[in-house]
């Protein structure tokens, strides 16, 4: 099965596709929360065909969040993943402001602080990746590398 099949399956799973059957069963599902899940998921995909490995995900501390923590070769990658279902206030990337960015930071920050406590870091990088849905499917992509 290929990976858009298995998204568009996932989609479909967690109410964001259209399905012939009635959409009482999705009905208390928020849809931008949904659409958060299914754009996280679709990135993690797409991170892992560039060839990261996956180290952890939705990772939340007091100040902060990281969506995904990768290594990409010797590079601990922590990526922020924005998925939108319109341009109407900017691109998806472009949410990705000032506040958010020393957000992240903080929080990774704490996560290598956490993690790596012999004081020794890796290569780290801040990578966003972008999404664009329209009707349930993500329609556009992009993976923006040491976007901060």
């Amino acid at each position: 099965m290929s990976i858009k099949s298995a998204l568009h399956q996932l989609l479909e799973k967690i109410g964001l596709r259209r399905r012939s059957t009635s959409s009482a069963d999705t009905k208390n599902i928020d849809p931008r929360k949904a659409l958060g899940k299914a754009g996280e998921d679709f990135a993690l995909a797409l991170l892992q065909q560039r060839g990261h490995k996956l180290v952890a995900r939705n990772v939340l501390f007091k100040r902060g969040e990281l969506d995904l923590v990768t290594w990409q070769g010797q590079t601990l990658v922590f990526t922020e993943v924005r998925t939108r279902s319109s341009m109407a206030f900017g691109t998806p990337a472009e949410s990705v402001n000032a506040r958010k960015q020393a957000s992240v930071r903080r929080a990774a920050h704490t996560f290598l602080s956490r993690t790596f406590k012999d004081g020794r870091l890796p290569d780290c990088r801040f990578d966003i990746v972008w999404l664009l849905a329209h009707d349930g499917r993500i329609v556009e992509s992009g993976v923006i590398e040491g976007a901060f």
